[in-house]
């Protein structure tokens, strides 16, 4: 059977794709998914995101290099694995970034991507069905809430914020987007509401959409240079579909360039020292790999956290909660963001932080709860400068790449996070929270100087599980992508997910990653639609 359209991964990005290309049944459409069904009780229940991120079946769970901007330190890089991707186990942010984020696309060469013209693409996402905020379209597929619940010391968080004077704004994804919140989240009724739950579930069934689940591209097949297919194993078996129409990656930003390289489109020094035919030398791929650079502020506080209550006793007491009125810690991780400026003469936020009632340490194996009674303000920088890349090991479609971060690498990011780090030690030193905080927990008493919070970094940052730009959308000799998303070198192929971002966004990437969807449909069905009026 010849497809229209074969989508290579289910996550953020290719579930709006699958919905949106296979709307008109007279268009065949096959979905890749290397990962399972989403319908787990890890998923569908918030608090279960870490355990979620930690299950190799759900998280590919790739590893960094020793990152020798921090003490050559290595990193977990989750991406999820699963109907639904990184959507189904990450801690559910919906943060849209602002106006100087898109601009500066669109500046860049990127016509059509400004905030004017993606702002109606985030719209095309969000279901407002709870009511949280008039900002948000109505009809969406994918709801957006606000925490049910949140713990007493979110407010407190707060209140210290606006201490600080940071003001508090609920409808921080809007105009301006600075202040503090609690956080709103891809949730509905206080269970996680996907990409997949959204844009698959109400679709699964159309007989021209066909989604196989365990099945492992190994590369994309062209005839000439136009991409003809998709090579893939599924149930044992390798096998080849074709496809009339286009091939689209959606595989994230650490799979997708990946597979480029397996198919041919990459640097062609790397490609032939692994014995790969170079079908078009593209530089780019697999360069430009950007995250939000963090690290953790934390507290020592006098009552309860989290950490405390998930014994015997409180998962009685908070799983009865949650199946009563879908509320309280099982639905919900962090519950608290803010969005700041360093310095008083930045247009826009340099910093964002998350806040969680909770203490918790970053570990190979993702996010690890910790025993100590504390509460954690981390601080990530928002348009981060430092640049890593990603390499392929070997052929091996099995293989892991390389992943070198470079998560400190510019100057601007350690300067940036570390004005980013006292600002949250000032706010865990507010009047708000002094009848909590007994001391501070990370980074210490001993980390005062310039220096001595460099050193502190370097032992301590990590990533925010934010990978994008591996396969950068442009116009510059190193792009990988057109502004319409289109393979630069080939016909019939685009990359439509978080990897052609050109500039890390101030902002999670899930909620971009569906817009970048909504927008890639909405380039193929016009390409489409031209071709039929031709």
């Amino acid at each position: 059977m010849t497809w229209d359209y074969i989508i290579i991964g289910a996550g953020s990005a290719g579930c709006v794709l699958a919905n949106r290309l296979s709307a008109d049944p007279a268009t065949k459409v096959l979905l890749l998914e290397a990962g399972g069904s989403d319908k787990k009780l890890n998923i569908w229940m918030p608090a279960l995101a870490f355990k979620a991120m930690a299950d190799k079946r759900t998280n590919w769970k790739f590893m960094s290099e020793p990152d020798p901007t921090r003490n050559n330190r290595r990193d977990m890089v989750p991406r999820g694995k699963g109907l639904g991707g990184s959507s189904s186990i990450n801690a559910m942010f919906y943060v849209r970034g602002n106006r100087g984020d898109y601009d500066h696309w669109a500046q860049l060469g990127n016509r059509g991507w400004s905030y004017d013209e993606i702002l109606p693409f985030f719209k095309k996402v969000e279901g407002n069905r709870d009511g949280v905020s008039d900002i948000y379209g109505k009809d969406g597929a994918v709801v957006v809430s606000q925490v049910r619940k949140p713990p007493k010391l979110a407010y407190v968080y707060l209140e210290a914020m606006k201490e600080l004077g940071y003001p508090i704004n609920p409808a921080y994804n809007a105009e301006p987007t600075e202040g503090a919140a609690i956080i709103h989240v891809t949730q509905h009724r206080g269970t996680r509401f996907s990409a997949a739950r959204g844009y698959l579930d109400p679709i699964k069934k159309r007989p021209n959409l066909k989604i196989v689940t365990g099945a492992v591209v190994r590369r994309i097949v062209f005839e000439g240079r136009r991409a003809s297919g998709v090579e893939y194993e599924a149930a044992g078996r390798v096998q080849t579909d074709l496809c009339g129409r286009e091939v689209i990656l959606s595989a994230s930003a650490i799979n997708s360039p990946k597979l480029l390289m397996l198919s041919g489109i990459g640097p062609q020094a790397q490609l032939r020292e692994h014995g790969i035919e170079v079908l078009h030398d593209s530089p780019g791929v697999g360069r430009n790999l950007q995250e939000h650079a963090s690290t953790q502020v934390k507290a020592f506080v006098n009552i309860k956290t989290a950490n405390q209550e998930f014994n015997l006793r409180g998962k009685l007491k908070y799983g009865l909660q949650f199946i009563f009125d879908r509320s309280g810690y099982a639905t919900y991780t962090y519950t608290g963001v803010g969005l700041v400026r360093t310095r008083p003469d930045l247009e826009y936020p340099d910093i964002q932080y998350h806040f969680g009632a909770f203490s918790a340490n970053y570990t190979h194996d993702g996010i690890e709860m910790q025993r100590e009674a504390a509460i954690n303000l981390q601080p990530n920088v928002n348009n981060s400068r430092s640049r890593g890349f990603l390499e392929l090991r070997s052929a091996d479609p099995n293989e892991q790449p390389k992943i070198q971060l470079n998560l400190l690498s510019d100057p601007y990011d350690v300067q940036t996070l570390m004005a980013g780090g006292r600002i949250a030690r000032a706010a865990l030193n507010t009047k708000a929270f002094a009848p909590y905080v007994t001391g501070e927990c990370k980074p210490g008493k001993d980390v005062q100087t310039d220096d001595e919070w460099i050193a502190y970094m370097r032992e301590n940052a990590s990533g925010s599980y934010h990978p994008c730009g591996t396969c950068k959308m442009g116009i510059d000799p190193a792009a990988v992508v057109t502004p319409d998303l289109k393979v630069i070198g080939v016909e019939g192929l685009r990359v439509v997910d978080s990897s052609i971002i050109p500039q890390i966004p101030s902002c999670n990437l899930n909620a971009i990653s569906m817009a970048i969807g909504e927008k890639g449909a909405e380039l193929i069905l016009r390409d489409r639609s031209q071709q039929a009026a031709a």
